[in-house]
């Protein structure tokens, strides 16, 4: 069998090194984290490359939202395509289970996940990055609501969860638990069980 791997120049490999030492940066501290040096650095890199292969700081934080997102949208299909879709959730715990792991990044510490987002708001490019590309990851999360037969759509249950982490971040709560805990009463508020 022949190997198609896509051999990058050097010059492609150190650029791609750049936009995800930036995601990296972007996920951990925020848009405003975000520097040329920072990013330079931890991509190993000089300086003078993030110049070269970007137009200025804002096309570096897009390419870096854009990573980001499509790490996320990648982790909700990732869900969605291991799901067994003959078959129903064994139980209500079942499915909210499946959503969060679809809809919570898998980082340990999640309030970095969401300092960055609610900054986002102050960065024209990383904002308009990630409203552009929601849909896709509400396509994702959507195959499974419609496996865990939840008639509900995948923004309110992105809002439910959502809303519940920064509660659970503002009061210094497990985000997760509190995340479990709101959809879980959404679900039943809707009569949603499998039991």
């Amino acid at each position: 069998m022949e190997d198609v791997t896509v051999k990058l120049s050097k010059g492609e490999q150190r650029r791609q090194a750049i936009v995800q030492a930036a995601a990296e940066i972007l996920r951990e501290e925020g848009p405003s984290g975000v520097t040329h040096r920072k990013a330079a650095t931890r991509a190993s890199a000089s300086l003078s490359a993030t110049t070269y292969y970007f137009t200025g700081l804002d096309d570096l934080l897009g390419q870096a939202a854009a990573l980001n997102f499509e790490l996320w949208v990648g982790r909700a299909r990732g869900v969605a395509a291991d799901i067994d879709h003959t078959r129903q959730p064994e139980s209500l715990d079942d499915a909210i289970n499946v959503i969060l792991r679809a809809c919570l990044p898998d980082d340990a510490n999640l309030e970095n996940h969401y300092v960055q987002l609610v900054a986002a708001t102050s960065f024209p490019t990383v904002n308009s990055e990630y409203r552009d590309s929601r849909g896709l990851l509400n396509d994702a999360i959507g195959e499974v609501l419609a496996w865990a037969r939840c008639p509900v759509s995948a923004e309110l249950v992105m809002s439910v969860v959502d809303g519940g982490a920064v509660q659970a971040i503002s009061e210094g709560r497990d985000v997760r638990e509190t995340a479990r805990s709101r959809v879980r009463e959404l679900f039943l508020s809707l009569g949603v069980t499998f039991d």
